[in-house]
């Protein structure tokens, strides 16, 4: 599933990159060029972000956006409620090249602010900016296949696409707006 990012979408991914540069952490930051490519790495991120959220108003989901300031780290990207009422924390796992096949999640991360379901999408460099959706897991994928990779920027837990779930599956799942 690919979806167009519209303007409006793309111009709030980057107000929030250029107002959060300079509090993205240093911690898990593997990519050289200081604060600009912070931004353009935010930006990215926050695009994979806007398109999980033109997808859930699209499809008429009932979710909450993330609110916390730019200061902070947050603790999901979005909340969805599936239809027999449970609230769960989604994070989006946004990436950019082709051979990037595998979604990660640090194990860490994992364990101090996990999430419920990660989403996995692939940012395009072409315009219209376009965003495909790879598919998605649940916490517990991650930690019944038990995966763990370190490409020399602390330890993650480690699917690959083939391991993934289809977006579909999850959407089936999730309560609609009234």
């Amino acid at each position: 599933m690919r979806i167009i990012i519209p303007d409006s979408l793309l111009n709030e991914a980057l107000i929030y990159s250029r107002l959060s540069r300079q509090y993205t952490s240093n911690r898990h930051d593997f990519h050289s060029g200081g604060l600009d490519n912070k931004q353009k790495k935010m930006f990215e991120g926050k695009i994979g972000e806007k398109a999980i959220k033109k997808l859930f108003i699209d499809e008429n989901i009932k979710f909450e956006e993330d609110t916390t300031s730019h200061e902070e780290a947050d603790f999901y990207d979005f909340i969805v409620h599936t239809k027999s009422g449970k609230r769960l924390k989604v994070d989006v796992k946004t990436r950019t090249k082709a051979f990037h096949t595998r979604t990660l999640e640090m194990v860490e991360q994992l364990k101090k602010k996990p999430k419920d379901i990660y989403i996995s999408v692939r940012l395009y460099d072409k315009k219209p900016i376009e965003v495909e959706i790879i598919g998605y897991a649940l916490k517990n994928d991650f930690i019944k296949v038990n995966r763990i990779q370190n490409q020399g920027y602390l330890d993650n837990y480690v699917l690959f696409d083939t391991e993934l779930h289809s977006i579909n599956t999850l959407l089936q799942s999730l309560q609609k707006n009234e």
